[in-house]
């Protein structure tokens, strides 16, 4: 039973759109897209005439609610694999590891073709690399394995991915170390 604010005991229609809960109502998506690329640009232009200015944290948490909202709408449509892409950058951002993982590993399975997989392939393998604790080599490989296995990469990109996981044991800096080292003594 639904009540006005008046407390009157009167009924909704419950066939009407009107009274079903707001996340049953299905919005349209150029309208959630929108809202997303106002706020985008909002975000834009307050960082273009002020770049020493902050942007508070409750903007993103917006952006991020907004984004989140065409993805829930929408999972399958092309557009969403724009809109899960930026969450997994966002949160990566704002030291949320875990959850890019999660929109990025999403965003990998619903749109394996997606245009810049081989950056959310090397960006997850540098979130395991580095943030998460404690650092599962076998996560790091596993993703650096798959970066492997495109097409987009130049040889010499593939060889030093080889070469990373012949290594793989060692954390990122452990493994920038003992390169530069080798680099130094073979000159």
């Amino acid at each position: 039973m639904l009540y006005a604010c008046n407390n009157s005991q009167e009924t909704a229609d419950s066939s009407s759109s009107e009274s079903q809960p707001i996340s049953q109502v299905k919005k349209d998506l150029p309208s959630l897209l929108s809202r997303v690329t106002q706020l985008e640009d909002s975000i834009t232009k307050e960082v273009t005439k002020n770049p020493d200015k902050r942007i508070g944290s409750f903007v993103f948490l917006d952006l991020i609610n907004r984004l989140k909202d065409v993805i829930s709408n929408y999972p399958t449509a092309p557009e969403s694999a724009s809109c899960l892409f930026k969450l997994h950058m966002k949160y990566g951002e704002m030291k949320g590891y875990k959850e890019s993982i999660a929109y990025g590993d999403t965003l990998l399975q619903r749109f394996p073709d997606f245009k810049d997989r081989d950056l959310v392939l090397q960006s997850i393998a540098t979130t395991y690399d580095i943030w998460i604790k404690p650092r599962d080599a076998n996560k790091v490989g596993a993703y650096l394995s798959k970066l492997l296995e495109s097409r987009t990469l130049s040889e010499s990109e593939k060889n030093e991915i080889k070469n990373r996981l012949k290594y793989i044991h060692l954390d990122v800096f452990a493994y920038s170390l003992k390169i530069n080292k080798s680099k130094t003594t073979s000159r």
